[in-house]
């Protein structure tokens, strides 16, 4: 197991991929509660700034967070998350 002092600052991990798919996205809604029409609502969402649905950023790190568990990475905190910030949408179909 790696600890937090054993990674350098920009180190990347690969994991396995795993496609967002646009039932991720409804499910996802359904758990958290998020219904925003970004997410859910194809036609509110083409005249977004992206032009499409988009998946909740916190659906990303949830996923993120399974690949690395399937890596055998334990994840005991989320040390760092008030720095998290997306840089880009993530949409039905990305891997």
């Amino acid at each position: 197991m790696r600890y937090f002092d054993d990674f350098k600052m920009g180190e990347k991990i690969v994991t396995k991929g795993r496609t967002i798919t646009e039932s991720d996205i409804v499910l996802f809604a359904a758990f958290s509660g998020d219904w925003h029409q970004l997410h859910t609502n194809v036609e509110f969402a083409k005249k977004g700034p992206f032009g499409e649905r988009i998946a909740h950023g916190f659906l990303v790190l949830s996923v993120a967070s399974g690949l690395m568990g399937l890596e055998g990475m334990a994840i005991v905190a989320f040390y760092g998350m008030d720095n998290v910030r997306f840089v880009g949408p993530t949409r039905i179909g990305d891997t």
